[in-house]
């Protein structure tokens, strides 16, 4: 490959001084060389020296890989002129200069000043030696000082506090709570002073009152509504007009003008009661359709708009039928609760700050809100240490810088001499990071600012432009510029896509061809039905079409460039898979891959910990700890590396009955557990002077962990498991910690709180690879296919009850109490209305990654179900370009794609298939695509599947008719439980009506009062039922004194205090004086809570049943005794019973429970059940059940 000089723009960005400058570099531009270059002009033509500048990057990896690339210039320029002393003192000084991230200078500028950090009345501060927690101790620890916030927050609950915990924090406990503050702070860490946005806030919610146009929700709600309603009203402009003339217009022009002309006034609302009047002023008159033209494909197409326009309006409908009133009034209703949210983040924030501070340890966000504390003044201004960091650097260099923060950015410009010598460069459309809270607009807004470099005076802002791309073919480019030319606008994608933002061909290296055509396949999947009962699935059929693909191009050899520059056969090497969030998907793929020979690779991150090596492992350190823990110490014992058997262990048990199973095993006087207890005593031993990590090599090295988990199946992956855990060994102790004790109790108390550190593992080696859109960033590939288009861009966000947005503030839901409904209060809609376009913003940005990383092919796979009706509706709103309501309206990247490809001259077996006419077909001279159609049920079989030849002439699957009428004869029996309680028995027709009957209500859930608040109030009935039953199972039936029975079960701790208060003393009187407790006192042998487990015939729980079936029945007696004629079953009831007919009907639900009852004490004591009788303490009545 020839080697790539400077082009002009490049040349400008190596040498433009004088002012900050931002470089747009496009996709595959060659940022990194011109990052490079321009600090060798520096050093080659000024004299400067490498670590006279400070380099920022985002990743350790990127850091590691600019250093190599100076040292490796530095090295071939030092080969040219070895007489240059200046550049060989560089040599030097490339290892000590500053490329690093941000957070490495964070930690760095803290460490050598925290002394500077101390405040005045502040109990701790940093010391030079504090730890940088990782992701997983900063949970552990911001769950354990929130737990003592809520504590402190309960018990001073004022009513803002008690709101906030009845509604929006409302739960079984206090997860919800929880999760709002750490929620809330958590968004706030890209804020330069997240103190000052809470307290601002605060002050906003506790004054909130005026009218409602005045809030800045009005302002975005309406923005949304004008956008709406100037998007339908030219959408049925358009439409309108496209008919004059024709035979259409009466019928649906003249409609369509009026309808337009109705939606004018939304679009100009200016106030929210002028947007409620102007959706009352819609107007959508009936259609008429000229006669047969019903399936006229212009006919659809102005349906399908008319329809679009409709379904707008009637989403408009229930947000416009609130008043300004009344959306203040939810907003003051919610104000307390907002109020009291703030107060306990900001509380959360000071005491995390000082846990932090007391354990001497920062996290990362802490790093850079500390660095800029000693960089800059609260009023803005220079510190001594900022001015004196800023005069060390001839100039700031930073890559990527469309994925900066707020404090990241404040940073920047405070060592910068407020950005005067800033080098920045990135591209936005590659900003895919917003979830790790970056901010793209820090970027745009620079981008629209900053004048251009040759316009630019001495000291002004300035920018550059890279848009020659140098790594793809111009098909790619074409396809790339095609699709984001059309769906990506400053309304919807916070930036235009026109000439200066469009990729530019600049890889004339690349030998003629002509077949690189981008290709876009369809596959139309089919939903199970009657004329197909086993369609082939979505996924499956995807994947396997991609297979085949694949396997196609590497038999015919599809020739891609090599890094001489010549072409050869593409390798498995060559290729990648693409997928927006490839899950489970992968299994799909690689089984797909496998079917058809072609080796694959790709990162799984499944359950690690639960893995036979891994759970072994950790249980063998746990034991090597404390071997006193009978658990992990018998796990080891079981597991194949010492491989005790069950009754190996049943007889060592048997040795010591009384003490642990380490205690047995030392009185054992086996071979076997003697050479146990030598190989633990040995690693004990060694775990004294080893960190876990040697101590893990030592464990494989003695024990043969490697070679006993590589024998089985997968078992270099297994292998590669314990490295893993090695590898996650030396990161948890170079971040402070030490010890065996301390690793295995992190990893413990992570594990159980289900926040496991993820440990990554490779699913194979070499071949195709798969993987994330995120994680190809930066990566290129000769060929990329793009699967899984149909995957739905993800709603997440907003399911927790209070949005947060850093310039909108909150957006709360409303909930009320009285009629336990909840819905969105119109801060909410807003909220949700802004951060849905920025995460759609987003969403392109990632599809633009994956679209500009193939050197020299892109096929785009998508599989859908429906495909007609879908490709029906999308090619109603197909335009070039496509309106941004209708981009806004996209649900995955395929709409995305399909929107504008069905304007293309090369669509027509799409929009044939739709039955619909595209407004209007693109004319432009990009290079043409490949557009295929396939249906799923194709790719039923697997290849090499056992089919037979006559099956495959007949292209159909021979079977047995007898199958279609097939009817398992155990049916019935898969409805029987296996197991069942008395109680389960009690009136089970009426249980079973309401499971399958009974209408459920959209209202909330019942929002149950947390104990602290419900103290006061006493027990609930079921609590004083259970506490009256406490009392007769102990209760002596001789002894009339029930309150001294009572007090003295109290002071044996049978009772609590609460228990004994709630109990009824005159009903257990009652029962005491009446003549089944006489019959009782007189019986031979009686028993209270009597607890049985027998099988039971099932023919006794369901007549229908085997005769061969049983049931589990588990059960407890409330009491039995025993006369000469039988046995007598009695049944406590504490059911609120009044009349003889209220007894009677409650006696009726009980019938089930004591047949049960009595069948089983038959069973088990042999002897025959007489009598039955249910007594209900309230109405000290005694009922016979015959």
């Amino acid at each position: 490959m020839a080697k790539l000089k400077l082009t002009e723009q490049q040349q400008a960005a190596v040498e433009n001084r004088g002012g900050s400058l931002l470089v747009s570099a496009a996709a595959g531009s060659g940022k990194t060389k011109v990052l490079v270059e321009r600090l060798f002009r520096y050093v080659t033509e000024d004299h400067c020296h490498i670590d006279d500048f400070l380099i920022i990057t985002y990743t350790k990896a990127a850091a590691a890989e600019l250093r190599s690339k100076i040292a490796a210039e530095l090295s071939k320029r030092m080969a040219e002129t070895p007489e240059d002393r200046h550049l060989r003192s560089q040599l030097l000084r490339v290892y000590q200069a500053d490329i690093k991230t941000v957070d490495a200078f964070c930690t760095a500028l803290l460490r050598e000043n925290t002394h500077l950090l101390a405040q005045e009345g502040e109990r701790y501060t940093l010391t030079p030696d504090f730890r940088v927690l990782d992701e997983n101790d900063t949970k552990l620890l911001r769950q354990r000082v929130l737990t003592r916030v809520l504590e402190r927050f309960y018990e001073e609950l004022d009513e803002g506090g008690a709101l906030l915990a009845d509604t929006l924090g409302a739960g079984r406990d206090d997860s919800a709570l929880e999760d709002l503050v750490l929620e809330t702070y958590e968004k706030l860490q890209s804020h330069a002073d997240p103190e000052h946005w809470l307290a601002e806030n605060r002050t906003i919610w506790e004054n909130r009152s005026g009218d409602f146009d005045e809030t800045p929700y009005a302002a975005e709600l309406l923005a949304v509504i004008r956008r709406k309603g100037f998007h339908h009203m030219e959408a049925l402009r358009r439409a309108g007009q496209s008919t004059v003339g024709g035979d259409l217009y009466k019928g649906y022009g003249e409609k369509f003008l009026r309808a337009s002309r109705s939606f004018a006034p939304l679009a100009a609302a200016q106030n929210w009661e002028a947007a409620r009047v102007s959706l009352d002023g819609l107007e959508f008159l009936r259609l008429t359709t000229p006669k047969g033209m019903t399936e006229d494909p212009e006919v659809v197409r102005l349906k399908g708009l008319w329809e679009n326009a409709k379904t707008a309006a009637k989403k408009l409908a229930p947000m416009l039928a609130v008043s300004d009133t009344e959306a203040m009034e939810d907003l003051q209703t919610m104000a307390p609760a907002m109020t009291a949210l703030l107060k306990l983040t900001a509380d959360f924030s000071d005491a995390y700050r000082t846990e932090k501070l007391r354990m001497n340890c920062a996290d990362f966000s802490d790093q850079e809100h500390l660095a800029l504390r000693l960089l800059v003044e609260r009023d803005g201004a220079p510190t001594e240490l900022g001015r004196q960091v800023a005069g060390r650097y001839r100039e700031i260099l930073v890559d990527e810088y469309q994925d900066t923060n707020e404090v990241q950015n404040a940073i920047f410009r405070a060592v910068s001499r407020e950005g005067k010598n800033l080098f920045t460069v990135g591209d936005v459309k590659q900003s895919i990071y917003r979830f790790r809270l970056a901010d793209p607009t820090i970027f745009l807004d620079k981008y629209r600012r900053f004048t251009p470099a040759e316009n630019a005076a001495e000291g002004e802002d300035r920018k550059i432009l890279l848009s020659k791309n140098f790594r793809s073919r111009g098909e790619i480019l074409d396809a790339a510029n095609f699709v984001f030319s059309n769906i990506l606008s400053a309304e919807m994608g916070e930036m235009e896509y026109g000439e200066d933002e469009s990729l530019h061909f600049g890889a004339e290296y690349y030998p003629p061809r002509k077949d690189c055509e981008t290709e876009f396949h369809l596959i139309s999947a089919h939903q199970k039905s009657a004329a197909n009962e086993r369609p082939v699935k979505r996924l499956l059929a995807e994947a396997r079409f991609t297979a085949q693909h694949i396997r196609q191009l590497l038999d015919e050899g599809y020739p891609v460039t090599g890094e001489d520059g010549t072409l050869r056969p593409c390798r498995p090497e060559d290729i990648v898979i693409l997928m927006r969030s490839p899950g489970s998907r992968s299994a799909a793929f690689a089984q797909a891959l496998a079917e058809r020979d072609v080796p694959c690779s790709f990162e799984e991150s499944g359950d690690f910990y639960q893995t036979p090596e891994i759970a072994v492992t950790l249980a063998l350190l746990e034991i090597v700890d404390n071997p006193r823990q009978d658990v992990p110490l018998i796990a080891v014992l079981r597991s194949p590396v010492f491989g005790f058997t069950p009754d190996r262990l049943a007889e060592i048990r048997s040795r010591d009955r009384e003490g642990d199973f380490y205690d047995a095993l030392l009185t054992d006087g086996g071979e076997d557990v003697q050479a146990f207890l030598t190989t633990l005593t040995g690693l004990r031993d060694a775990a004294a002077d080893m960190n876990v990590c040697r101590l893990l090599w030592h464990i494989y090295n003695t024990l043969h962990l490697p070679g006993i988990f590589g024998a089985m199946d997968e078992g270099g992956v297994r292998q590669e498991n314990l490295v893993a855990l090695t590898r996650h060994a030396e990161r948890f102790e170079s971040s402070g910690y030490r010890g065996l004790f301390a690793f295995i109790t992190q990893l413990r108390r992570l594990i159980d709180a289900g926040q496991a550190p993820a440990v990554k593992t490779a699913g194979g080696n070499g071949g195709v690879q798969m993987m994330s859109i995120h994680k190809s960033k930066g990566l290129e590939f000769p060929i990329v296919f793009l699967c899984d288009l149909e995957h739905a861009f993800s709603r997440q966000d907003f399911d927790t009850p209070v949005l947060v947005h850093p310039a909108l503030g909150l957006g709360p839901l409303c909930i009320d109490l009285k009629r336990k409904i909840r819905y969105p209060t119109m801060a909410r809609l807003a909220l949700e209305e802004k951060l849905r376009r920025e995460n759609l913003a987003e969403e392109q940005r990632i599809l633009y990654v994956a679209m500009t990383r193939p050197k020299e092919k892109l096929i785009l796979v998508d599989a859908l179900y429906g495909a007609e009706k879908r490709l029906q509706k999308l090619t109603a709103a197909a335009a070039c370009p496509v309106m941004p309501e209708v981009v806004a309206e996209g649900k995955c990247f395929g709409d995305w794609i399909l929107l504008p490809l069905l304007c293309r001259p090369e669509a027509a077996p799409l929009r044939d298939m739709a039955g619909v006419m595209a407004g209007g077909l693109y004319t432009g001279d990009t290079a043409p695509w490949q557009v295929f159609i396939h249906d799923g049920d194709d790719f039923g079989w697997a290849p090499g599947a056992a089919v037979s030849d006559t099956e495959k002439d007949a292209g159909e699957t021979l079977f047995d008719p007898a199958l279609l009428t097939f009817r398992y004869p155990y049916q019935r029996e898969t409805t029987l439980p296996a197991k069942l309680t008395a109680t389960q028995l009690k009136g089970r027709a009426l249980d079973q009506e309401i499971a399958e009957d009974a209408y459920h209500t959209p209202y909330i859930r019942p929002l149950v009062q947390p104990k602290f608040r419900r103290e006061k109030k006493g027990l609930t009935p079921a609590e004083r039922g259970t506490a009256t039953h406490l009392v007769l199972q102990y209760l002596d039936l001789q002894n009339l004194d029930v309150p001294g029975q009572v007090e003295k079960l109290r002071l044996e701790a049978k009772l609590t205090a609460e228990q004994a208060a709630a109990v009824d003393v005159p009903a257990l009187r009652r029962f005491l004086e009446s003549p089944l407790a006489e019959e009782m006192r007189q019986a031979e042998t009686a028993a209270r809570e009597y607890r049985f487990t027998v099988l039971m015939p099932a023919r006794d729980y369901d007549p229908a049943a085997a005769e061969e079936d049983s049931i589990l029945l588990q059960g407890v007696v409330d009491c039995w005794f025993e006369t000469p004629e039988g046995i007598t079953v009695v049944d406590f009831k504490t059911d609120f019973v009044q009349t003889e007919e209220d007894v009677a009907q409650h006696a009726e639900l009980y019938r089930g429970q004591l047949a049960a009852y009595s069948l089983a004490l038959e069973r088990v004591l042999e002897k025959a059940v007489i009598r039955k009788a249910l007594y209900f303490l309230q109405a000290g009545k005694t009922v016979e059940i015959s």
